[in-house]
Parts: structure tokens; C-alpha cells; sequence
């Protein structure tokens, strides 16, 4: 029960790091718009979505809570790096 309770709470603190990092990086980024070069986000955004996918297929085959740890935080970064290119148009 106790590893339950690390590992629930890891999860939890990475995905709190991670959206906290964004929302201040996100802030940063709107204000300084013309030091944006070029499709900086979509690549992030593609990217990310790639390690997503890759640690999810190595969570599904060999199992691990880190992993999906690693995903979400993936997939948290690849919906605000789609969010700053896609939504608010962010790029030269």
C-alpha cells in the first residue's frame, strides 16, 4: 500500500511541475512574441508527442508507473506547445 501512496504521489507532483512550468513559460512567451523563432512550438509539439508515444508503448509492454508518469507529462507539454502554435498563433 505504501508504494501505491509513492508512486500516486510522484505522478502527482511531476504533472503539477509540469503544468506550472508551462503556465509561467506560456505567460513569458505571449509577451515576448517577436523572439519566437520560427515554428518553434509546432516542433515542440510534434516531438512530444513522439516521446508520449514511445513511453506509452514501453509502459504497455513492460509495465512501470514512472513511465506513465513520463507519458503524461509528454502529453501535457504537447497539448500546451499545440496551444501557444496552434491557438495562439505563436511563430515568424
Amino acid at each position: 500500500m505504501e508504494e501505491w501512496k509513492l508512486i500516486i504521489t510522484l505522478f502527482l507532483l511531476i504533472s503539477i511541475l509540469i503544468l506550472t512550468f508551462w503556465i509561467l513559460f506560456g505567460r513569458w512567451v505571449e509577451r515576448n512574441k517577436e523572439h519566437i523563432p520560427g515554428r518553434l512550438f509546432e516542433f515542440l509539439f510534434f516531438l512530444f508527442l513522439f516521446f508520449a508515444t514511445y513511453y506509452l508503448t514501453i509502459a504497455i509492454s513492460y509495465g512501470g508507473v514512472l513511465r506513465v508518469s513520463l507519458m503524461s507529462s509528454f502529453i501535457i507539454s504537447a497539448v500546451f506547445a499545440g496551444y501557444l502554435h496552434y491557438i495562439k498563433k505563436i511563430y515568424n
